[in-house]
């Protein structure tokens, strides 16, 4: 007969095996999306290409040879056609028309362009001779750029305005001048891209006038990627446009790419994308573009780092932590110069290769992520019951809730369960909050295991060596991490599916998920050890304890130890995430080195302060000493805990990359652990020789 433990203890374990159902629906996932594309764009390389070669095309036969395997060419606008080398494009303004000056081919491409408006904004178009056109204007089309002036104090004294037409930076199909500069180029694929501007154009022209290009002039086309800000909308005259599009995708294999947002967090937004790209039966790939700043770090200021490692790494990790498979390369830049030597970039990128061949990865022929939608309606179900009973569990332990109050909250969590995941009410918020319970309840029972240990040997008399201290040490550690593992396992099935290992879904709660096991477990704490208590009894959170604590006198040396705790868990909430803090250049070079020798670069938290933690409160257990330092070690095992669930809350993370930084920082952690405790106990010497003496 089970006791009312081991009723919540099985409903756990029920769900770890369901959870399997997801896991290895993700791993298949992701066992074919091991390709990538290095693209460089057509109208900036071709520029640059000019001041080391004769030709644009010898400069994009000597960047295929080394490491660039795509060329994106964009719709062309009458700006950008203006930009090309050699070319005779000028523009003005008469009123509000648009006066267009070229060649008589161009002025061809753009009138012909020019026919994808809406019927609306169709615009009159006069040549006034072979190389002259006029395009009719309305005061809604004129832009302006603004300059200010200054006189000869440097004083601003106004601004200069320069007008132009918006009709200048709209698509208007591919110039088959640059397709054909690159065409055939050994080793070196083409990618269009699209150009859409729903306020002039007309979806289905301009959706007709990509296809068509795609079937002419790349019938291999494996994904595109939207240049503008837009993507092919219906109307109520033509409702079906995005129907039509996403069946041509599917129909040629041809996947949507998105462009990862600078701050890591989701992609560029498109309006309109999503109702297409949501769609199981659209390929789906994530897509990296070469940020300003980044441009910049080809030069990182760091020892080892004056010739684009810098940049090798950010494309490593995007490629293999983020399930990114296309990386737009853009001109590097050095000393506020650009970079125009071949092989500058071949460094780079055959350095990106070396390092990703040891993990798979093979450039070109690049895959959609796997299909993955499990059905979550059933497969949910006994994951979210688990949870609720984990959180009893919890509760039990630290608070000592009564078996009524365990039953209600029992009740409330299945019927919440059934709601969300049977029934699909809300099942976005039920997936959230699930997810969080669980990422926060099975950290806060590793530090219950923690704790439990550490009151086991400091009631006892047995006495230890630091051999069998660590090995003791070793052993609780690696129980807790297989204990906060399980809500990792919960979290892979709460947040399953292709969209979320695309990040068109993304928890929201990764900084919460961080934070709450450090607040829980100073609460474990005062149940488990408690403040101030003389013995270790029963595990019991005794409120005169906390009470005695606040009202205590405190020395000034407790004052300084408070505040340095403080700034130690500022620094971790700070440091936290996608922020834009400055990591030190001895840090970073030392993150760096571990990426590139490791098979996963462990977390220094982890490895230096969350892991050691643990080994260290085993030390004071069986020493009966240093207590006063167990709460600060508590939060510190608590921020390791953390550390794991927090590592498989970027989705986006390939699994086994997961699975294999924990190991990783469990075996390093244990390195580290053996100079902390040869410290330690150094420590403990020199105090009993000579300062308690």
């Amino acid at each position: 007969m089970f006791n009312k433990k081991n009723i919540w203890i099985l409903l756990i374990l029920i769900s770890i095996v369901s959870s399997f159902y997801f896991v290895s629906g993700r791993l298949k996932a992701e066992s074919n999306y091991k390709n990538y594309d290095i693209l460089a764009d057509y109208d900036e390389f071709s520029k640059i290409g000019y001041d080391y070669f004769n030709t644009s095309r010898e400069y994009f036969t000597a960047l295929a040879k080394n490491g660039v395997s795509n060329v994106t060419i964009n719709e062309s606008t009458i700006n950008s056609m203006k930009k090309m080398q050699g070319s005779k494009i000028k523009t003005g303004l008469v009123g509000n028309d648009l006066i267009v000056k070229g060649s008589e081919e161009d002025l061809k491409f753009i009138a012909n362009g020019l026919k994808a408006l809406k019927k609306e904004e169709q615009r009159k178009i006069k040549f006034i001779d072979n190389n002259t056109m006029q395009i009719q204007g309305s005061p809604k089309d004129i832009v302006n750029y603004k300059s200010d002036a200054y006189d000869v104090f440097q004083n601003r004294i106004g601004d200069d305005g320069i007008r132009g037409s918006v009709l200048e930076y709209i698509g208007l199909g591919f110039n088959t001048r640059k397709i054909e500069d690159v065409k055939g180029i050994e080793n070196l694929s083409i990618n269009l891209r699209p150009t859409f501007y729903s306020r002039y154009q007309d979806s289905r022209a301009c959706m007709n006038r990509f296809t068509e290009a795609v079937e002419k002039y790349n019938k291999s086309q494996r994904y595109v990627v939207f240049s503008g800000k837009e993507f092919y909308k219906n109307s109520e005259e033509d409702p079906k446009v995005q129907d039509d599009f996403a069946s041509w995708l599917s129909k040629n294999k041809i996947a949507l790419g998105m462009i990862e947002a600078s701050n890591q967090r989701g992609h560029l937004a498109i309006d309109g994308i999503d109702s297409v790209i949501r769609r199981d039966s659209i390929g789906k790939i994530r897509v990296f573009t070469t940020w300003d700043y980044i441009q910049r770090e080809y030069d990182y200021a760091i020892p080892m780092h004056h010739n684009g490692e810098e940049l090798t790494n950010v494309y490593y990790r995007a490629i293999s932590e983020r399930n990114i498979v296309a990386i737009f390369i853009r001109p590097f830049i050095k000393n506020d110069l650009v970079i125009s030597d071949p092989e500058k970039y071949g460094a780079v990128l055959e350095n990106l290769q070396d390092r990703l061949d040891n993990k798979g990865y093979e450039v070109g022929n690049v895959n959609p992520i796997g299909s993955w939608n499990p059905n979550r309606t059933i497969g949910m179900l006994p994951i979210a019951i688990g949870t609720v009973a984990a959180s009893i569990l919890l509760l039990k332990l630290v608070f000592s809730i009564s078996s009524i109050a365990a039953i209600v909250i029992f009740v409330i969590g299945t019927l919440l369960s059934v709601v969300f995941f049977v029934l699909g009410k809300m099942q976005s918020t039920g997936t959230v909050l699930f997810n969080l319970a669980a990422i926060v309840t099975y950290p806060s029972l590793a530090i219950c295991t923690i704790l439990e240990n550490y009151n086991r040997i400091a009631r006892s008399r047995r006495k230890a060596g630091i051999v069998k201290i660590f090995i003791h040490g070793s052993a609780v550690l690696l129980i807790s991490i297989l204990i906060s593992m399980i809500g990792s396992f919960m979290e892979v099935s709460f947040m399953s599916g292709t969209n979320y290992l695309v990040e068109l879904n993304i928890f929201r709660g990764v900084k919460i998920s961080q934070l709450l096991p450090l607040l829980v477990s100073i609460f474990i704490y005062a149940a488990y050890i408690g403040f101030g208590r003389e013995k270790e009894t029963d595990v019991k959170i005794r409120p005169y304890e906390i009470t005695n604590m606040l009202s205590k006198n405190v020395k000034l040396w407790e004052a300084v130890l408070g505040i340095m705790v403080l700034g130690m868990l500022a620094v971790f909430i700070v440091r936290g995430g996608n922020s834009n803090t400055k990591v030190p250049g001895m840090e970073l070079l030392f993150r760096n080195l571990l990426e590139q020798y490791l098979p996963a670069r462990p977390r220094t938290k982890a490895i230096f302060i969350g892991y050691p933690a643990v080994i260290l409160l085993m030390y004071i257990a069986y020493k009966k000493r240093g207590k006063l330092l167990t709460i600060l070690l508590t939060i510190f095992a608590a921020i390791g805990m953390a550390d794991i669930v927090n590592t498989f809350s970027h989705i986006r993370t390939p699994l086994t990359i997961s699975f294999m930084r924990v190991a990783i920082e469990f075996v390093t952690a244990l390195i580290v652990s053996i100079f902390v405790l040869i410290a330690a106990e150094l420590v403990r010497k020199g105090y009993d020789k000579y300062i308690e003496k």
